[in-house]
């Protein structure tokens, strides 16, 4: 370990965590599934709606609606001194959780509800590629005209990886089947079957060298934390994690404006972690890491400081994500399991560090690390949590 850094997130504390039921045969709004996590997320923590004086959601992109944080505010009937929404993509919800901290610290709530919801699975019809474009609010003169989607972007992070590294599609692999073997333990996992370097291999490209086992599936989701003081939480049912350290990172929103693959937000966010909060990655128990493609989860690891550069396909290769490996990761399955829920790797990192995420739970953790990127790796933030 090494000195910390000031931590102005010490009075702060995270105290309930809750999902959607992602597979119903129900089609419901990105609100409605806010709202039953935002209702499950309180009854972990042993709360009512009046006691949460801010919401921060993330903004959803197959059911937008402006001001999504007072649409859900209202249908959960809050009565709050702090509500916004946050659009960083995959980073939103780590990023909400650091903003929501930051709040608190500053005295402008005192119990905020952090949720990410979306309904991707079922509103995108078709070619869910073009959907998801079609879907933006916001214009792109550079990259997207040219058909350079999101699975594209990442490929062409994945090919600069691997030339500099000297890996293969088969290394690319090792992340679908690693999750695949956490999912096999989830009751409610869609997909439970053994999957094999092969059978990734064998799926369709999508933009070389991802294949489609290599990105993650779409589906629904909705997930909720919620964020208080640490005095208020000495009430509330579950143990309090601290929030040890946190940091963001950005580069340019363009590939092509950043100096070098992957761009260099996820170091710098894990920098500034890992300073805060006066521990080194060798210190981290379990992690949770952006994976809705299997280049993102090698990279993360890599940038996180959890492996040496060019060996993050080797940890998954080697089982050592697993649950008795040397650095747990993704043990819910990740969003490789669960489809585009960027908030997946928030319930099971505070699981994590309280020790009750069951069939999950990685012995003896004391911390607990979650990540989330936005866009092509272009913004991204780490918190690092314990008890």
């Amino acid at each position: 370990m090494t000195t910390p850094n000031h931590n102005p997130y010490e009075q702060v504390a995270i105290v309930g965590v809750g999902e959607a039921q992602t597979f119903s045969p129900l089609t419901r709004s990105a609100k409605d599934l806010a709202v039953e996590a935002a209702m499950n997320a309180m009854a972990d923590a042993g709360i009512t709606n009046q006691d949460i004086d801010g919401v921060i959601t993330a903004s959803p992109s197959a059911d937008p609606h402006f001001v999504f944080s007072a649409l859900v505010a209202e249908a959960l009937n809050l009565n709050l001194r702090l509500t916004t929404s946050i659009q960083n993509a995959g980073a939103s919800p780590c990023i909400a959780v650091m903003h929501a901290a930051k709040a608190i610290a500053a005295g402008e709530a005192h119990t905020v509800l952090v949720c990410e919801s979306d309904s991707r699975g079922t509103k995108f019809k078709g070619d869910k590629i073009q959907a998801m474009r079609a879907a933006r609010p916001w214009t792109d003169d550079f990259e997207d005209p040219f058909g350079l989607t999101v699975p594209a972007k990442y490929a062409l992070i994945a090919q600069a990886w691997m030339y500099r590294h000297g890996k293969t599609s088969k290394d690319l692999a090792s992340v679908a089947v690693a999750a695949r073997n956490h999912a096999m333990r989830q009751p409610l996992a869609p997909k439970k079957e053994p999957l094999s370097i092969e059978q990734v291999l064998a799926s369709p490209m999508i933009s070389s060298p991802l294949h489609a086992i290599d990105c993650c599936p779409v589906f629904d989701w909705g997930g909720a934390v919620i964020v208080t003081t640490k005095e208020r939480s000495r009430d509330m049912r579950q143990t309090p994690v601290r929030l040890m350290g946190a940091g963001e990172g950005h580069s340019p929103y363009h590939l092509h404006e950043n100096v070098q693959l992957p761009p260099l937000a996820t170091r710098m966010s894990a920098i500034r972690a890992f300073e805060m909060a006066g521990v080194s990655p060798k210190d981290i128990d379990v992690a949770q890491v952006f994976d809705a493609f299997s280049i993102a989860a090698i990279v993360a690891l890599e940038e996180l400081g959890l492996c040496e550069l060019g060996k993050g396909a080797d940890l998954f290769a080697s089982g050592q994500t697993g649950i008795d490996g040397s650095m747990p990761t993704n043990t819910s399955g990740g969003m490789m399991t669960w489809g585009n829920a960027h908030i997946v790797v928030l319930p099971e990192a505070i699981r994590q560090a309280r020790g009750d995420a069951g069939v999950n739970q990685v012995p003896g953790v004391k911390l607990s690390l979650a990540h989330g990127i936005g866009g092509p790796m272009v913004a991204a933030c780490t918190l690092i949590l314990s008890v």
